[in-house]
């Protein structure tokens, strides 16, 4: 009898709560793989990185749809599905992921879309938001995620002439999505409705030289953007509606072509690779907001220039993963460095390069399944 007033009770609450608490996603267990794609090939490589052994590239790479430049990668919550595209006109490639990782083509795959954008999920594994151009504007396009993992058109809502192949962050709650607007230099905020659909743009705010990659704080409180033209992160506080206020400090410095945020899990750290630089800046997230370098920020990435693009953290949180756009080398092609956390959050090399074998790894090309 109990359970049977509870469950009304409990349901109520999770359609007045939205779709974060409606569908929750069970926490990833096992192994932990980064994908990446480059803007010149089309297929897509894997990289095991799960914790207590060396990465290792494992198997061949699994071919996509052939297309033009502006690929984005996106994996699910779960760990069960990864995205890539916008691919020219031939849309998203929908694969799930295998026991050991292994993609395999959904049936239906690729989902229509129009071209030259990035992805992104939401976190309860029931909406792929996309950014595209169209008649020279932008535009984000919702897809609701079936229940065998294609996504299929929801909604557009078209943003502004300066708008293409915007980089997007959506908030823990599912709530609020974030959008960087490199040639305008600001950040959009659209909110999400009930329905997971993505809504007009609520706010537009200035976010500095060509802002990138942005990145929500897991405890949704913070969201950041990295500036490549200013070696800069830029930060703005969440409010409860989602609307952004500019921290205190920002922006704040790291180092030549800053390209990208990752966190730690419990939040209070903060790591942004630096394409310039060859290395990573560290910083310790301070209540409001602000970062505070860590000591012996920033990070070398060692003598070979690895040009690092993209950066991840290990899901223990024990180390951070720097994807290079490319190596200025014999090799060419993109790296994944390791380098593992200390107690006091610095970092220092870790396991040895692996060699991805994809050529330029620029913008959103890679993803660490959760």
């Amino acid at each position: 009898m109990k359970r049977a007033v509870l469950f009304p009770v409990v349901a109520a609450l999770a359609v007045a709560l939205g779709p974060s608490v409606a569908h929750v996603q069970a926490e990833p267990q096992g192994s932990q793989y980064v994908y990446v794609t480059g803007l010149a090939t089309d297929s897509v490589a894997r990289i095991d990185v799960s914790a207590g052994t060396a990465p290792r590239l494992v198997g061949s790479p699994t071919p996509i749809p052939p297309g033009l430049l502006g690929k984005g990668v996106a994996a699910s919550p779960d760990g069960r599905y990864v995205y890539v595209g916008p691919i020219g006109d031939n849309g998203i490639a929908a694969f799930s992921v295998g026991a050991d990782g292994t993609l395999t083509e959904l049936p239906g795959s690729p989902a229509p879309s129009n071209a030259f954008g990035s992805l992104a999920v939401a976190r309860d594994g029931k909406h792929l938001y996309a950014t595209s151009s169209v008649d020279g504007r932008g535009l984000v396009t919702t897809y609701s995620i079936n229940p065998d993992g294609l996504p299929v058109r929801a909604g557009s809502v078209q943003l502004d002439f300066t708008t293409h192949a915007g980089m997007m962050a959506v908030t823990p709650d599912g709530r609020n999505l974030y959008v960087a607007d490199f040639f305008a230099g600001r950040v959009i905020h659209l909110p999400i409705g009930a329905d997971g659909i993505a809504g007009e743009p609520r706010a537009r705010l200035d976010a500095g030289l060509s802002p990138v990659l942005p990145g929500v704080s897991p405890d949704g409180k913070f969201l950041y953007l990295t500036n490549e033209t200013t070696g800069t992160v830029t930060g703005f506080r969440i409010g409860a509606d989602g609307a952004l206020a500019s921290i205190p400090g920002s922006p704040f410095r790291a180092e030549t072509g800053a390209h990208g945020v990752t966190f730690s899990p419990d939040a209070t750290r903060l790591y942004a690779p630096n394409v310039g630089g060859n290395n990573i800046s560290g910083y310790r997230i301070e209540a409001n907001g602000a970062l505070t370098p860590l000591p012996g920020s920033p990070y070398s990435l060692g003598d070979t220039m690895s040009m690092p693009g993209l950066i991840f953290t290990s899901r223990d949180g024990n180390r951070v993963f720097a994807v290079g756009i490319a190596t200025i080398d014999l090799q060419v092609t993109g790296r994944l460095l390791t380098m593992d956390v200390l107690p006091d959050g610095s970092l220092r090399p870790g396991a040895a390069p692996v060699d991805t074998g994809q050529l330029f790894v620029d913008g959103p090309c890679a993803a660490i399944t959760p």
